[in-house]
C-alpha cells in the first residue's frame, strides 16, 4: 500500500538537483569563520527577512533557545501565546536552558491577544520585573498555520509597549507566499527572527536566526554552549541556500493543496464527523471525536497524520506530495472516519 505521510513538512526528502548542488557546496571550518556556504545563507536569509546577520543553526527549536537565552536572562516573564510552540513542543526547553518564565495569553486570533499582552506589560512594570520578551508565532501552527500580518503584527508591537518582540518564523515563508508580501514586512519592528529550512523550503534540516549584528554575536556564543558550533556545515547550508532559489514560490502549491484536501474532507462528511477548519496555508486541521483512534483507522488505510494536544487531527500538505496523493489521501480519510 503506498503511504501518504502528512505529519508534517518536515519528512520530504531532499531532490536529485538539491543533493547535486550540495555535493558542490564549498566548505569551510565554521567555528572560525571560515564555511563560506553557511556565510551566504546567514546573509541570503538576514536580507530576506530586513536584518544585518545570521546565524545557521541545526533546528528550529535551537533557534527559539538560543533566541531566548541572548534575549533574556534567568527568572525574567516572556510573553507567549498558550499552544505556542515554544510552550508545547520544545520538551520544556525554555526552563531548562533559559531559566525563564513563560506567562501564556490568549491565541484564539491566531497570535498573543494584544489586549492581554498589554495588561501584562503594565502590570510587570508596576512589580518592577518587565516583561523581558514577547514571542509570536508565525505561521501560527496550532490555528491551521494562520498567517499574522502586518496590521496584526504592528498591533502587537503597539500592545508591546516597547518591550522587544521575537518572532519564531518556523512557517515564516509560508506566511509571507500566502499574504504576498515580502518576508522582510512580516518582521519589521521585531528583535530578531528564527526562520526553518526544513519545513515547507524541504531542505534536509537547518534554521537561521536573524537580527542585529551585536545580537548575532551574543547569540553564536549561546549556540556554541548549547553544543552548536558547526564546522563543515556548508553541506547542509547549501540545501538551504538551493531550495530558497527553487522552493519558496512553490508554497502555494501546498496552500493550494491543503485547500483541496479540506475542501474534499468537509464536502463528503458531515461537520458531526469530520470539522474541517478554515485552511490559509499548508496546515488542515480536522476535529473529530476519537483523534488518537482515528489517527490509528488513517494509519491502517496508509495515511500518517498527528494529533495535537487540543485533540485535533494535523494534516500538512508539502513538496513531495502531488494532486493525485491529496485525491488518494482524501479517498482514505472519508473512507475510514
Amino acid at each position: 500500500m503506498e503511504v501518504i505521510d502528512l505529519r508534517s513538512d518536515t519528512v520530504t526528502k531532499p531532490s536529485t538537483a538539491m543533493r547535486a548542488f550540495m555535493m558542490e557546496a564549498e566548505v569551510g571550518d565554521d567555528g572560525y569563520g571560515e564555511d563560506p556556504s553557511v556565510a551566504a545563507l546567514e546573509r541570503r536569509v538576514a536580507e530576506l527577512t530586513g536584518f544585518e546577520a545570521g546565524l545557521f543553526v541545526a533546528s528550529g527549536t535551537m533557534g527559539n533557545q538560543v533566541a531566548l537565552r541572548t534575549l533574556a536572562q534567568p527568572g525574567d516573564p516572556v510573553i507567549v501565546a498558550a499552544r505556542a510552540h515554544l510552550l508545547q513542543f520544545e520538551a520544556g526547553a525554555s526552563a531548562k536552558n533559559a531559566s525563564i518564565q513563560l506567562l501564556t495569553v490568549d491565541d484564539g486570533l491566531g497570535y498573543p491577544d494584544p489586549s492581554q499582552v498589554a495588561d501584562l506589560v503594565r502590570q510587570y512594570r508596576r512589580l518592577h520585573n518587565p516583561i523581558r520578551l514577547i514571542a509570536i508565532e508565525n505561521t501560527h501552527m496550532p490555528s491551521g498555520g494562520r498567517p499574522i500580518d502586518r496590521d496584526a503584527l504592528v498591533t502587537l508591537l503597539a500592545a508591546a509597549d516597547g518591550t522587544p518582540v521575537y518572532i519564531d518564523g518556523a512557517r515564516l515563508w509560508n506566511a509571507a507566499v500566502a499574504l504576498d508580501v515580502a518576508p522582510a514586512l512580516l518582521c519589521q519592528g521585531s528583535v530578531a527572527v528564527s526562520t526553518c529550512l526544513s519545513k515547507g523550503l524541504a531542505a534536509p534540516m537547518g534554521s537561521v536566526l536573524s537580527g542585529s549584528t551585536e545580537f548575532i554575536s551574543r547569540a553564536r556564543v549561546e549556540r556554541a554552549r548549547l553544543g552548536g558550533r558547526l564546522r563543515q556545515a556548508g553541506i547542509m547550508a547549501a540545501g538551504g541556500l538551493y531550495a530558497l532559489d527553487h522552493h519558496m514560490t512553490r508554497l502555494a502549491e501546498d496552500h493550494r493543496r491543503a485547500q483541496r484536501l479540506a475542501s474534499l474532507i468537509s464536502t463528503q462528511l458531515p461537520a458531526t464527523t469530520a470539522d474541517v477548519q478554515s485552511v490559509a496555508t499548508n496546515i488542515v486541521l480536522v476535529k473529530v471525536k476519537d483523534p488518537t483512534e482515528s489517527q490509528q483507522r488513517l494509519a491502517d488505510q496508509g495515511v500518517l497524520c498527528n494529533v495535537l494536544p487540543a485533540g485535533e487531527l494535523r494534516l500538512v500538505t508539502h513538496r513531495d506530495l502531488d494532486d493525485r496523493a491529496i485525491e488518494l489521501a482524501a479517498s482514505r480519510i472519508v473512507a475510514s472516519l
